[in-house]
């Protein structure tokens, strides 16, 4: 039960911290906003960790668990988290969420290849409820967006058409990067399953696996980050707000809240709430966070959600749930 209320919980700083994210993104790019929050994060956890006194513990695990971690922040992090970041800078957050809360899916799928699961017939009827709540998502994203830009357009028939398919193609692409976020996660969240229940056994010290593996991992994550958030600025226009570090104040404290919510208070409650109750369970509980996000994203952010979306949404929401029964 520890573990369940652990998983809400930090589902709860997920949404929260990403409705605020959704404010800053008219001055900072979806990776500048990954690499402040992770940024954020290694500061926390190694900070963490001396006062506790367990940076000792980092040298008693073995090379290759620390590649693992490595990889899991690589997938859930740098990959899955960029990729969502793109998304709902397109989608909003509850449409994004939405399609990308299927990573309960993929979880599963991965833990029946790699932990020898039974296969499930409900497992067809979850995906048939998730591939129609995301082919209604992304149908009525792209007639919505579509219709309001056609509306503004006084050019001829010939520019209209032109315009109708660049908005689809966007709104197909930042679906894809929900899909991609998916996937990632779901990688990331059986490869920290795993890696967090090695840190117990080697250590012996139950409680503490959680930060030793976050003190591993964010500082690789930090790397890439750094790297990428420096090729996004030499390659975008100089006297852009958004690619640079001349922000407004205000942006950089929902920065700095956003991060401490979903970052240094978050990445713990996720790590440990996977390593007590589970990736499955984990991942389920996290496919509650579209409906988490419909009050907080129309009181912050005043993001209005048709009939038809909502309907995808519950669809998807519906067929995550399935896995569980």
């Amino acid at each position: 039960m520890v573990g369940e209320l652990l998983a809400i919980l930090a589902v709860l700083t997920f949404v929260g911290s990403n409705v605020l994210y959704r404010k800053t993104e008219r001055y900072a790019s979806p990776i500048f906003i990954n690499f402040f929050r992770t940024a954020l994060g290694t500061i926390t956890f190694f900070l963490v960790a001396v006062v506790l006194g367990i940076l000792p513990y980092l040298l008693l695990l073995p090379w290759e668990l620390w590649v693992i971690l490595f990889v899991s922040f690589l997938f859930g992090q740098v990959i899955g988290d960029t990729a969502y970041f793109k998304a709902q800078k397109e989608l909003g957050t509850t449409i994004a969420l939405a399609v990308s809360m299927t990573f309960p899916l993929f979880t599963f799928i991965l833990s029946l290849i790699f932990l020898n699961r039974p296969f499930e017939i409900k497992m067809i009827l979850s995906l048939i409820f998730i591939g129609l709540g995301i082919i209604i998502i992304g149908k009525y994203k792209i007639k919505a967006e579509s219709n309001n830009s056609l509306k503004t357009n006084s050019e001829n028939f010939r520019w209209k058409k032109k315009l109708h398919e660049i908005i689809a193609h966007t709104s197909i692409k930042a679906i894809g990067y929900s899909l991609a976020a998916s996937l990632g996660w779901a990688i990331g969240l059986v490869i920290i399953d795993y890696a967090t229940n090695q840190i117990d056994l080697i250590l012996n010290a139950e409680g503490v696996s959680s930060i030793v593996s976050n003190v591993i991992r964010f500082p690789f994550a930090l790397a890439i980050l750094i790297l990428m958030v420096w090729r996004e600025k030499n390659a975008a226009d100089r006297n852009q707000t958004i690619f640079s570090l001349k922000k407004p104040s205000q942006t950089w404290l929902i920065l700095l809240l956003a991060s401490i919510i979903g970052t240094s208070l978050g990445a713990y409650l996720y790590t440990e709430a996977t390593r007590t109750a589970g990736a499955i369970v984990m991942s389920l509980l996290a496919s509650a966070s579209p409906l988490l996000s419909l009050p907080l994203t129309y009181w912050v952010n005043k993001e209005k959600v048709s009939i038809q979306s909502f309907l995808g949404i519950i669809l998807t929401i519906i067929g995550i749930i399935l896995i569980l029964f």
